[in-house]
């Protein structure tokens, strides 16, 4: 985060416009800045996030998409399913894909070449 607010300060950056996305534990480091820079973030996109404390529910207004496959060894897929129960009950609207059949390194071959994320992630702005 340090680099992030060096660059803001260095370039012209639309400061609604900044994005976070983490497969497996980067993706628990998502869920780790989610917590702990509220509201920073446009979006947030997580694949296989793994496991850690955070609880899903920081930042709950921040737009979320999280990918998991139903059948990963690494990282248990009811990380992904407590942490979205968690923000859906906080009153967050997260988006959320689990992949049937996919493993821990499928299911990143999928969410980051899944068609809509791109045009998803890039229609949010931090309000």
């Amino acid at each position: 985060m340090e680099i992030v607010d060096a660059l803001r300060r260095e370039f012209p950056i639309d400061e609604q416009r900044i994005y976070v996305a983490g497969n497996s534990m980067e993706g628990a480091g998502v869920w780790n800045l989610l917590a702990n820079r509220p509201n920073f973030f446009a979006a947030a996109v997580i694949s296989c996030g793994g496991e850690s404390s955070d609880d899903g529910t920081g930042s709950v207004a921040t737009p979320l998409w999280d990918f998991h496959g139903d059948s990963d060894e690494v990282v248990p897929v009811s990380s992904a399913r407590d942490r979205i129960a968690a923000r859906r009950k906080a009153g967050g609207y997260p988006i959320y894909t689990e992949y049937a059949g996919a493993d821990h390194d499928g299911t990143t071959k999928l969410a980051f070449t899944e068609p809509a994320v791109p045009s998803w992630v890039f229609s949010q702005r931090r309000r």
